[in-house]
């Protein structure tokens, strides 16, 4: 599969711990040059370039107007062959979504929905500094029902300080009562000058200590399994069919353009990420410039070692003859000894022709991911 990305850098406000480049507050003046912008940044890819998935993340798409979301679909729908997408996925944010924009990003051509939701508790709200509450998640939700959407996915932040265990799961439980067909489930990650790293260091807020989060992590596990909800990636959580098409291409080594500032691409063989400011990627595309400053070609080796570190990043694993036609190296070879440990260890399994994760293992994965680095 080809994939296209396209970064909407505007949000309503700045999340307490959110470290995506974006524009916030909204800055509606902004936005029309970024869409014109963006239209020649889509003009300017290649001419065969036809994507099987789409993903319009941000920032927030949802934040702009319905008037704006509707242009920016248009430019899409002009630029770019669409007619090979199988999934066209959106993030909503369920403060800014509203019927009227359900209807935009389904006449847009989206198939499928990504609710920023994090969590139904609004102290943790709050906390985390979300413009929305529970009752207009579950509002937002019913909304992009009624609009036809058969594909909705709900993202939930675990070890929220000043939660308990059972407010972690009281969380999952809200969301298995809305039956979306994919749940992702993060650890909270405290980013290098965010307010809520701030407020850590300045020991206003108590992070949820490591022991703590493996707990939850593994209940949260527990919690989704059992209600039928296939756990097929480190964080991910889906009914059956319901995959999230487009992070799949990523874990599995796909190619793919990113747009917008501060989106990246792998696109045969090199990898580059377009300047993290608005105003330069539009002045750069103005001036018929190229909106990125460095290409980087991979050296095979690397992009071998990359390539695994992704695809065990999936609880099926690394189908191991797969791999080495794919990238040209055995992982044996790749890895040498550093593997031998690991089997040993237990942290990895290896059964067959097939290299995966040790269940035990998914909570200290990226120990094991440095290791064989």
């Amino acid at each position: 599969m080809i994939g296209l990305y396209i970064h909407i850098p505007f949000c309503v406000s700045r999340c307490h711990y959110c470290d995506f480049y974006r524009i916030a507050p909204l800055q509606q003046s902004l936005v029309d040059r970024f869409i014109s912008a963006l239209q020649i940044e889509l003009n300017n890819l290649p001419a065969s370039f036809a994507p099987t998935t789409v993903f319009i993340g941000g920032g927030t798409p949802t934040s702009l107007s319905e008037k704006k979301l509707s242009q920016f679909f248009n430019v899409l729908q002009k630029s770019i062959d669409l007619s090979h997408v199988i999934e066209f996925s959106c993030e909503a944010n369920p403060g800014t979504l509203t019927s009227e924009k359900c209807a935009v990003l389904r006449a847009g051509g989206v198939n499928r929905v990504s609710m920023g939701v994090q969590s139904f508790n609004d102290k943790s709200l709050k906390t985390l500094g979300r413009i929305h509450t529970s009752a207009d998640a579950e509002k937002a939700f019913h909304q992009l029902r009624s609009a036809g959407f058969k594909q909705i996915s709900i993202d939930l932040l675990q070890s929220i300080p000043g939660t308990s265990m059972e407010e972690t799961l009281d969380d999952c439980r809200a969301a298995l009562k809305l039956s979306p067909e994919h749940i992702s489930s993060y650890n909270l990650i405290y980013e290098p000058d965010t307010k809520l790293t701030r407020q850590r260091d300045a020991g206003t807020l108590a992070e949820v200590d490591e022991d703590d989060e493996a707990d939850r992590y593994f209940a949260v596990k527990e919690v989704f399994e059992k209600a039928g909800y296939e756990h097929y990636e480190i964080s991910n959580f889906s009914k059956p069919s319901s995959h999230c098409l487009h992070n799949e291409l990523y874990w599995k080594g796909g190619e793919y353009f990113g747009c917008g500032p501060a989106a990246h691409s792998h696109w045969n063989g090199g990898r580059f990420g377009n300047v993290e400011d608005l105003e330069q990627y539009c002045d750069r595309l103005e001036a018929g410039t190229k909106p990125y400053e460095n290409l980087e070609v991979l050296d095979p080796k690397e992009k071998a070692r990359e390539t695994l570190i992704m695809q065990l990043r999936m609880l099926e694993g690394v189908n191991l003859n797969a791999f080495q036609h794919q990238t040209g190296y055995s992982v044996s070879t790749l890895c040498g000894t550093v593997l031998d440990e690991l089997l040993e260890e237990k942290l990895l399994l290896k059964e067959a022709n097939n290299l995966r994760l040790n269940p035990s293992s998914l909570f200290i994965s990226n120990t094991v991911f440095s290791a064989l680095i």
